[in-house]
């Protein structure tokens, strides 16, 4: 009665919810008790347990305690911190809304004007009196000759550089620091674009590392221009084009190092008058105060840059059927991981792992309905900036699946003639859903206005006009064919699917309706 009088609404009703269920669901059954122990002695053990692992958690993640910040002064304290622990979880979980902005994948790129400009310029100076032009792009290590490392240092810690960090990795959750070995001045090369070597790996999509599974982590490569720049366009295929960046002069552009797909192509028209120069500035970002895992991340890759740096030299200019083979395979491999990570992505691939480890059932129930949270979510959870073609991969990857699972089940029942009004039918709603994607086109059908990337447009051709949300409506129609036409066919397990994927369709066109603001 007290917690319920004295925390919110919604809190007060789950936090009862919960004690209801401890009270009157019946009790568990355990089938074997290691080392027959007495249940009151296994309770006491729990409760030890419980608070010794929370004292863990708080120490890997460097973490103060609440209990801390009263014990000393105030000891009473603990009563009412046990009372109210609780609905103090519940409630921040609420306040977090269950986590769910957790399942968006944001935009975290940064881009900001560098305020060391004196350094800019002194490196502009350096490069133009010191490297010479050539048809091949030059590497220089700024660290290992005095003129360079001073003004490079000096951006390294910028403080404009490190305020964009601090909007996508904020200072109390994450620590920030350089990795010096795997910096460098990149100066482009004179003449038109070359064919088959390393330098054409710039021109083609590519992620630069391989280290993407380590959660919680990013290695960032950060490119400052230092000399003028309207040709050359930095481009990021799992971005909205609109994030595309001409690096100019004393810009700084930042990107996951392991994660973000990315190319540079060339401005139609325009022309630089001098040589395309930028500094590769690279950061660790890590959970605060794990040094460690900073160390490791760094040192993994500050390996593998020094190793793909001694490859792609030795194929600059390749000589022989040796290196020309190399720098084909390097190609090659670039151009096959960039459309595997574009179109399926390997956290995907992951994810889907797992699931199908954990059998039949969970592969099914987790494989069936991913993409409508990601639909659900993004459209709740706006801000910060959604990265519009994750959003896009995913939801078509995780449709597929969905898709695949259904047709499982529903093509062997499809007996021809018998069955042609029902594909008709359900052909039909299918193709509804598919021209109205036709006429939105595939920016907008992923919520292109309402996140802000495109303008909002009226469309009036068919289905638009005819039938209000028609992509929702004609997979309902759809599915309500196929519910109707094969109902004696089908088994529980496949009406369940069929009626779960109807409701959150219809779920989602309620949230549409309610919460259809363009930014």
């Amino acid at each position: 009665a007290i917690i319920a009088l004295t925390t919110p609404v919604l809190t007060a009703a789950l936090h009862t919810a919960f004690v209801a269920a401890l009270v009157y669901v019946p009790e568990l059954q355990v089938a074997a008790v290691p080392f027959d122990m007495d249940p009151r002695v296994i309770c006491v053990l729990a409760i030890v347990a419980g608070y010794g692992l929370q004292d863990v958690s708080h120490w890997i993640f460097c973490e103060k305690t609440y209990m801390d910040s009263y014990m000393g002064s105030n000891p009473s304290m603990l009563i009412i911190h046990s009372i109210w622990l609780m609905p103090l979880v519940i409630d921040c979980i609420l306040m977090r809304w269950c986590f769910l902005p957790k399942v968006v994948t944001r935009n975290r790129n940064v881009y900001v004007p560098v305020a060391s400009k004196e350094s800019v310029d002194t490196l502009r100076k350096w490069v133009h009196d010191n490297i010479p032009e050539s048809k091949e792009t030059t590497h220089v290590w700024p660290h290992k000759q005095e003129a360079t490392t001073g003004p490079v240092k000096a951006l390294e810690n910028d403080s404009a550089i490190y305020a964009a960090f601090r909007k996508v990795f904020a200072a109390k959750h994450f620590d920030v620091r350089p990795i010096q070995g795997m910096n460098e001045i990149y100066v482009t090369a004179v003449g038109a674009k070359k064919a088959i070597n390393s330098d054409a790996v710039f021109y083609t999509p590519h992620v630069d590392g391989p280290w993407w599974f380590f959660p919680g982590a990013s290695c960032y490569r950060l490119l400052v221009g230092v000399t003028p720049n309207q040709m050359v366009r930095t481009r990021f295929n799992l971005q909205h084009d609109s994030e595309d960046k001409v690096l100019g002069m004393y810009d700084a552009l930042g990107f996951d190092y392991n994660r973000e797909l990315h190319w540079i192509d060339h401005v139609p028209g325009v022309k630089n008058t001098e040589r395309r120069t930028v500094v590769k500035l690279h950061y660790v970002v890590y959970p605060k105060g794990w040094t460690w895992y900073g160390n490791l991340v760094a040192h993994c890759n500050t390996t593998y840059n020094t190793w793909a740096r001694g490859n792609f030299l030795k194929t600059l200019r390749p000589k022989g059927m040796y290196e020309n083979v190399m720098a084909w395979w390097i190609w090659l491999t670039t151009w096959f991981n960039a459309m595997f990570e574009e179109y399926i992505g390997w956290s995907n691939v992951v994810y889907v792992a797992f699931a199908y480890m954990l059998g039949p059932l969970p592969f099914l129930l987790l494989t069936s309905f991913r993409h409508y949270v990601v639909y659900m979510t993004t459209f709740a959870f706006r801000e910060p900036q959604v990265a519009h073609g994750y959003l896009m991969r995913d939801a078509k990857f995780y449709k597929t699946l969905a898709l695949m699972q259904l047709g499982r089940r529903l093509l062997p029942l499809v007996v021809l003639p018998r069955d042609v009004v029902g594909v008709l039918m359900a052909t039909a709603g299918f193709s509804i859903t598919m021209l109205a994607t036709a006429r939105l086109g595939f920016v907008r059908t992923y919520f292109g206005s309402e996140l802000g990337f495109v303008k909002p447009k009226w469309i009036t051709g068919f289905p638009y006009g005819y039938i209000a949300h028609p992509m929702i409506v004609g997979q309902l129609l759809a599915y309500s064919s196929i519910l109707y036409w094969w109902r004696a066919d089908l088994t529980f397990e496949t009406v369940a699917l069929i009626a779960t994927h109807m409701t959150f369709y219809t779920a989602h066109m309620i949230q549409e309706m309610l919460f259809s603001a363009t930014k």
